[in-house]
């Protein structure tokens, strides 16, 4: 992380104004003064420009990706290369710069949804059309159409089998130490030998995820990084996403399953009305999708549990209990627990 001092001084060095002047297209400059962080890992850090144009000031926003400890090429390449593609789901990129091993962007401020009003299951109209869109613009041939953009560096779901095996087995080392910590091996213990027996059969429990099609997919849904300049009780959105370091091609419905499911197991008190919630946000995305002409072969409700199934085995549940392991909350332990055994025995995976 830098300091503001810092950052003002190579600003002026590297005639970063003058390049922002250039690509907003009209003379600015950056107020010294207004130079915030908002937040820093080891991964990259985000700060929180002003700057003043003739009609006033406006926020940007900074983002430092570290590209010599990490990569970070999906998301800077989401930027890069696949920018006028995705233009339209993303923050507009005024500027990209290589500075030593770093990598810096600077880009529209966008708000994110979650402060802006308080959500509930009625707001999901005005985000999923918006997933819908950004899946079937790159759905299956329409990706591959494009295929130079996303050469060698998009991950391909289909080509991650070692590293999706690689988190099966971490997991089951979680599940055994689990076992031994008294704080939770009582909510382990009546689900760990079916849990044992499902992780060996993976990683691939349900073909048909990728059989009703893949695409462009975000990968971390979550209501901060869904933004919009301006969102109102009754009026569509314009969505914007942000982070997206875990896209990737793949199954459609992993988006979906992060997108309700996550707020499912956190607002308990939207619990009772679940099935209703989900089953109203699944028939939303399948309208969508026939806007361009997609359908699927097998029961959507069915390919939601799948989906949902599929990467709670993969990464939910091991987050979930690294973050148990690592003296952090669990929240939706519990709750991956649940929906693995109720869900898995309806799909006949889990006995």
């Amino acid at each position: 992380m830098y300091d503001s001092k810092t950052l003002h001084h190579q600003f002026k060095d590297l005639r970063l104004a003058e390049k922002l002047s250039y690509s907003i297209g009209e003379k600015i400059t950056i107020v010294p003064s207004e130079i915030k962080c908002l937040k820093s890992t080891k991964r990259s850090s985000i700060y929180k420009l002003l700057i003043q144009k003739q009609n006033g000031y406006h926020p940007i926003i900074f983002k430092v990706y570290d590209s010599k400890a990490y990569k970070n090429e999906v998301e800077i390449n989401i930027y890069k290369k696949a920018y006028p593609i995705l233009k339209e789901f993303l923050p507009g990129i005024y500027l990209i710069e290589t500075v030593k091993n770093e990598t810096w962007v600077f880009m529209e401020f966008v708000n994110q949804i979650r402060g802006q009003l308080t959500f509930s299951p009625y707001h999901f109209q005005y985000i999923i059309p918006s997933i819908a869109k950004l899946h079937g613009q790159t759905f299956e041939s329409r990706f591959k159409k494009d295929k130079t953009i996303w050469k060698d560096w998009l991950p391909v779901y289909t080509s991650m089998k070692k590293n999706r095996i690689k988190y099966m087995n971490q997991t089951i080392d979680l599940l055994d130490a689990a076992m031994r910590d008294n704080r939770i091996n009582h909510i382990i213990k009546p689900y760990y030998p079916s849990l044992i027996k499902l992780y060996n059969q993976g990683p691939d429990f349900f073909p048909e995820l990728i059989e009703n099609g893949s695409s462009i997919t975000h990968g971390d849904l979550h209501m901060q990084n869904i933004c919009s300049k301006k969102v109102t009780q009754n009026t569509p959105w314009n969505i914007q996403l942000i982070d997206w370091e875990s896209a990737k091609y793949s199954p459609v419905w992993f988006d979906m399953v992060v997108l309700v499911e996550l707020l499912l197991g956190f607002r308990k008190d939207w619990q009772p009305n679940a099935e209703k919630i989900r089953t109203q946000c699944v028939q939303i995305y399948v309208d969508e999708m026939r806007k361009y002409g997609i359908t699927f072969k097998t029961n959507p409700m069915t390919l939601y549990e799948m989906a949902y199934l599929q990467r709670t085995l993969e990464r939910g549940l091991h987050t979930q209990l690294r973050r148990v392991a690592d003296n952090r909350e669990g929240e939706l332990l519990s709750y991956h627990l649940e929906k693995i055994s109720t869900w898995g025995k309806e799909l006949g995976i889990y006995k």
